[in-house]
This record gives C-alpha cells, sequence and structure tokens, in this order.
C-alpha cells in the first residue's frame, strides 16, 4: 500500500535529483533514484534510523560512499547530433555524492519534522555553490563561535577547492568542519538559513 514513507521518498528523489544533477553528464533524476535505492540511502524512513549524534560523520561518508559504490559500472546514453548513439560510464564524484545524499536526508528527515530530534543535530547540510558563497560572506555566526577560527577553517577548505562537483573527501570534510565552527551550538542542517533558492543563478 502507497504509505506517507513512499510518498515522501518520491518527493526526496524528484528534489535530490534535481540538486545533484547539475552539469552532470548522465545524472538523471531516474539515475539519482537508482543510486538511492541501490544504496541503501532509500531505506531511511525516520530519525529513528539514524545514529546518535557523534557518530553521525562516519554515518554519513559511508552512505556517500555507497553511493560512489552504486554508481560503478552504470553506463548512460549519450547522444551527439549526425553521429551514432554511444555508452558512457557514469561518473559520481564525492561532491556530486554528498550532494544527492544530504539533499535526500535533508527533504525526507529534517523537512519532515524531525528537525528536533537529537540524532538529526549533526545531519550535514547539502553543500553547494549558493552556501559555500554566502558562508564566505557571512558574519551571523553562533555567539558562540569564533570569526577568526571559522575564517581560517574556511579558507583551509577553500585552499583545497571551490567548485562542489570536484570535491574529494578531504575537501568535503574541511569544509564540514568551517561549518561545525560556524554553528557553535546550533544544528548543522540550520546553517542553510544562509541558503537562498533565488541565488542559485548567481556565479560561485
Amino acid at each position: 500500500m502507497y504509505d506517507i514513507y513512499e510518498h515522501r521518498h518520491s518527493l526526496a528523489v524528484w528534489g535530490a535529483g534535481r540538486a545533484y544533477s547539475r552539469q552532470g553528464p548522465g545524472h538523471t533524476i531516474a539515475m539519482a533514484k537508482h543510486l538511492i535505492e541501490k544504496s541503501g540511502l532509500g531505506a531511511i524512513n525516520t530519525a529513528d534510523h539514524l545514529p546518535p549524534s557523534e557518530k553521525m560523520n562516519d554515518f554519513i561518508h559511508e552512505r556517500i560512499q555507497a553511493v560512489i559504490d552504486a554508481s560503478q559500472g552504470v553506463y548512460y546514453p549519450k547522444r551527439t547530433k549526425g553521429e551514432p548513439d554511444a555508452r558512457e560510464a557514469l561518473v559520481c564524484t564525492y561532491g556530486r555524492a554528498q550532494k544527492l545524499v544530504n539533499m535526500y536526508l535533508k527533504i525526507k528527515i529534517v523537512c519532515a519534522g524531525y528537525h528536533d530530534h537529537p540524532h538529526v543535530k549533526n545531519l550535514h547540510p547539502p553543500l553547494d555553490a549558493v552556501l559555500l558563497k554566502a558562508l564566505n560572506s557571512s558574519i551571523e555566526i553562533d555567539h558562540k563561535s569564533d570569526l577568526k577560527v571559522f575564517r581560517s577553517k574556511l579558507a583551509i577548505a577553500k585552499a583545497l577547492g571551490k567548485a562542489w562537483t570536484k570535491f574529494d573527501r578531504s575537501t568535503y570534510d574541511a569544509y564540514i568542519a568551517a561549518i561545525r565552527i560556524f554553528q557553535g551550538g546550533q544544528p548543522l542542517w540550520a546553517v542553510e538559513r544562509l541558503w537562498s533558492p533565488e541565488r542559485e543563478a548567481l556565479p560561485a
């Protein structure tokens, strides 16, 4: 029977698929659904399926790696005008996989009434150009945090990479570390107060 979990799953697949696919050959919403379901990410239905906050980093990295593993050996049709159709191997970077994982969990868990659940506090925000650009100029840091320390951490992350679609794990970890300082005692997901959908078209 069609239930609310499947209903939320469909919405989360659509939203995450739209978000992670930017300028990614072969990365369609249908591909997102395949990766989410094959990796086991889609089995997460409530905040009770998440680990305690202190284990969240490892959990997220496991989910990201599972998506990357699910992309191995997957091909998509490449069509070029005037040429026969070809098959290309799908390439799913760590940066693209994190966007899929974190956006899916944002929609299915955080925005489904579980935002105050203790397991949700350390869920990672989806990293993209809009959020990173906002972080670079914001001074809305938690009152318990040190702005200079945050700026130093952010500079380290930016030196490793700026294009989220090309992030490796080290670069991703560096940005999450900076965001953790920025948020202080606030939930990590709440850093998206800086994120505005209408800013999406702005250059990074």
